[in-house]
């Protein structure tokens, strides 16, 4: 199989994953691979090797399964916009959905609204 080919596989699986998971789990069977590509995939096929080999490569995935009759995959939850979203963007999330709001308690007046008598003043010697 090329590599043009093979990619293009490998970009099917991933997408299709990404975009309607809403757990980080999908799986994309050999047959829907041959009738979307033509392509024989197996676990135990060149082809199959080679599409494995491919995807573990991408960053999308965290793990991957190659059964007798389908690619089952895990992908990383930030790549998957229907699942709770991880890394840094999902805490902040959390923080959000918890009610959790973060004051400044010493002053409410921004500093762009004081002025300059309110500034404080830097004394020099």
């Amino acid at each position: 199989m090329d590599k043009n080919k093979l990619k293009r596989l490998a970009n099917y699986a991933v997408r299709e994953g990404t975009e309607h998971t809403t757990d980080g789990r999908w799986s994309v069977s050999y047959d829907e691979l041959y009738y979307h590509f033509g392509v024989e995939i197996t676990d135990a096929n060149e082809n199959g090797k080679l599409l494995e080999e491919e995807l573990r490569q991408r960053e999308e995935i965290n793990d991957l399964i190659m059964t007798e009759d389908a690619i089952e995959m895990t992908y990383h939850l930030e790549h998957c916009p229907n699942c709770q979203r991880g890394g840094i963007a999902g805490a902040l999330n959390l923080v959000s959905l918890m009610g959790c709001n973060i004051y400044d308690e010493h002053d409410e007046t921004p500093a762009e609204d004081l002025s300059d008598e309110d500034q404080p003043q830097v004394l020099s010697m």
